[in-house]
């Protein structure tokens, strides 16, 4: 008979892993009202492509420091799915009730990590919302009816509007997929956040890096279809090796 053993992260066994990754999750409710972590597979069969391991970090959890103690996690990424909470700035919710404050504690615990220990944090879609959000900024809660502009379930082109980013991905127009209803233009950005890359058609900010900090995010998903690949591999090495927005 085999004996059950406490579990401890030293067990884990990292060999040829390049980089063991702190995931977020979403947070929802199921049908008997009980709330449930999810991650999409897509996430860890896309990310494993690059040699990441990841760790997806449970939204009940009391001590989420102690997985960056035991474990040599080197950074993290924030990801998409729901929205964030408009009380986080200042709004009272209008075209939202998607949201988990649950949630919303893991990824700002997740962020003030990572300024502590200086890890580089890679935000896709919501997580980029949340990013903005953390550092000051705020959403527009629905682009479908604030600009009468269809962003879910679609691609559009964008463009880089820095043009040492534009050098370094070699081009200046992209193809993106498109999965949020909430998002921001410059009105809405942080003051502490710089853009790089927005939606040619109405000037949503797609692409945002703080000038100081090793945290970067996309408002499209890697992971999904419908995205120029071959930019998107760029930015995932990128984050990878620690190069650009991901170098302080």
């Amino acid at each position: 008979m085999i004996k059950n053993k406490p579990f401890k992260f030293s067990y884990l066994r990292l060999n040829g892993v390049k980089m063991l990754i702190a995931i977020s999750q979403r947070n929802e409710k199921n049908e008997f009202g009980n709330y449930k972590d999810s991650l999409e597979n897509n996430y860890i069969n896309y990310y494993e492509s690059f040699g990441i391991k990841l760790i997806p970090i449970p939204n009940s959890s009391k001590d989420i420091k102690k997985y960056f103690e035991e474990l040599p996690i080197k950074g993290i990424i924030l990801t998409g799915g729901g929205d964030v909470n408009p009380r986080l700035y200042n709004q009272e919710p209008t075209y939202t009730t998607n949201y988990s404050e649950l949630r919303d504690n893991t990824e700002k615990t997740l962020l003030e990590i990572a300024l502590e220990k200086n890890l580089p944090v890679f935000c896709n879609c919501r997580g980029t919302q949340f990013m903005n959000v953390f550092f000051g900024g705020n959403l527009i809660q629905s682009i479908k009816n604030r600009f009468n502009v269809n962003h879910v379930a679609t691609k559009h082109p964008i463009k880089i509007v820095d043009e040492n980013i534009s050098k370094f991905f070699g081009g200046k127009r992209f193809i993106v997929n498109s999965f949020h209803d909430q998002g921001f233009t410059k009105e809405n950005l942080s003051k502490e956040l710089k853009d790089f890359a927005v939606s040619e058609k109405d000037n949503i900010i797609e692409g945002i890096y703080h000038p100081r900090y090793p945290i970067a995010g996309i408002l499209w998903h890697p992971e999904r279809p419908s995205s120029d690949k071959e930019f998107d591999k760029k930015i995932v090495k990128t984050f990878v090796e620690r190069k650009l927005f991901w170098q302080k």
